[in-house]
């Protein structure tokens, strides 16, 4: 009786396992069939920029600016102090909201811009001055 409930045990692990390892591939298989994301950004002037779309006037060779407007260049123009304002006139575009708190007259908010495979400039404000800057993937 005790081999019986044993093999029964495995028996129904396999099942499961076997019926995860289905979701598994059924999935990797959706990914490999499914195009990869395009980074979408959308201004405050509720204009959709395709960060994505390829500019004429510049090639990756000799550019440090990608197509996404984001540079390392840009970044180190960012200093503590500054306004949102001038942020966003150093990276041409307007940044999205990632969170807001308010703590008595101190607003803090964290703002991102998305560029193209996987760059990232993150600001944060305190009362609408940067105090925190990082980055990702930037050339």
């Amino acid at each position: 009786m005790k081999n019986l409930f044993n093999i029964g045990f495995v028996v129904l692990i396999l099942v499961v396992l076997g019926c995860n390892c289905q979701k598994f591939k059924e999935l990797a298989e959706q990914s490999k069939n499914s195009p990869s994301p395009t980074p979408y950004v959308s201004n405050t002037s509720g204009t959709p920029t395709d960060s994505s779309s390829p500019t004429s006037s510049s090639s990756p060779t000799s550019s440090k600016s990608t197509s996404s407007g984001l540079s390392m260049a840009k970044y180190d123009q960012i200093k503590d102090g500054m306004s949102y304002k001038e942020v966003t006139d150093i990276i041409g575009k307007e940044g999205t909201e990632q969170s807001s708190s308010k703590v008595g007259s101190t607003t803090i908010k964290t703002m991102k811009w998305q560029g193209v495979d996987y760059e990232f400039i993150f600001v944060n404000f305190t009362n609408d001055k940067v105090t925190f800057k990082s980055q990702a993937n930037l050339k």
